[in-house]
């Protein structure tokens, strides 16, 4: 009986190439990014984006993966390849390039970082939030921010805010650093060149644990841009991506939620706001009028 079998066997594989029997392969994404994903140092490999991924993949053994570093510029042009996915997209990026699975986390607010001794600290006192457009308009005050717009792009970094900073980019109000990282740092205040950068609560504080740097900042929340923008995965528009897509979204449950959150929370401990949005939302299904696409 067994026989027969073996011989059918060996007849298949004769008959049909064995690229028909091997694992279709996807492409991820990467991009550096503190602490999403870390390409080099003391942490490299353990940014929440690196951990997420890594469980990610472990669920989808049905595919073989492989993870790149790539630009921004960079994956603008790979979806073309048909089998390239990033884990963690803003909704809205590329919409004739790729398909999204269902969210499954949101952006945290912006916020400005200035030197704990400047003007701008004095000023502000022991707020816990200024409107950029009274910074804009109403104060001399100069802003650093990554360059507004990906190149080629209308895409912006900084989506809720473009509106209120694109005016200003002329004037000598608001400088764009391009350092091929991008993220912002601190040394831009202290070298003084600006008086206060715009980045994100957990990307301002994982930088000094990383670098070992004392907390000679103040961080204040935007008024504006309160709005939590929608995160999930993202593939390229192929047969393939859309495979993977529908795998993904049958992973998005509170399990894959509560995993998600850990990773990310280890970078923001004492976030208590941020956790409690999301478990609400998510978790118990509250509705935000803030968490938007």
């Amino acid at each position: 009986m067994k026989r027969p079998l073996i011989q059918a066997l060996i007849l298949l594989c004769l008959i049909y190439p064995l690229e028909l029997f091997a694992k279709e392969k996807i492409l991820w994404v990467k991009w550096t990014l503190t602490p999403e994903y870390m390409e080099t140092g003391e942490f490299k490999g353990q940014g929440y984006l690196d951990n997420f991924l890594e469980h990610t993949i472990a669920l989808m053994p049905e595919y073989e993966h492989e993870s790149q570093f790539q630009t921004l510029n960079r994956i603008n042009l790979s979806w073309a390849q048909g089998n390239v996915c990033s884990l963690h997209l803003w909704l809205g990026y590329w919409p004739d390039k790729i398909v999204y699975s269902k969210p499954y986390a949101f952006t945290p607010r912006f916020g400005i970082i200035t030197r704990n001794d400047s003007k701008l600290a004095y000023e502000l006192g022991d707020k816990q939030s200024v409107s950029l457009k009274y910074l804009l308009n109403k104060t001399d005050y100069k802003m650093g921010i990554l360059p507004l717009y990906y190149k080629g792009t209308r895409n912006s970094r900084y989506p809720l805010l473009a509106p209120l900073i694109s005016p200003h980019l002329n004037s000598n109000k608001v400088f764009e650093f391009d350092n091929g990282r991008n993220e912002m740092t601190v040394k831009i205040i202290d070298k003084k060149r600006v008086d206060y950068i715009i980045r994100q609560r957990v990307t301002h504080f994982s930088e000094l644990r990383i670098d070992g740097r004392p907390d000679n900042y103040k961080f204040y929340y935007l008024d504006e841009g309160k709005r939590h923008k929608l995160v999930a995965g993202a593939c390229s528009n192929s047969d393939l991506g859309k495979s993977v897509i529908r795998k993904l979204n049958a992973l998005v449950n509170d399990e894959f939620h509560k995993k998600y959150l850990g990773f990310r929370q280890e970078w923001d401990k004492d976030n208590l706001s941020f956790e409690k949005t999301f478990n609400d939302y998510f978790i118990k299904g509250i509705a935000n009028p803030i968490i938007t696409e």
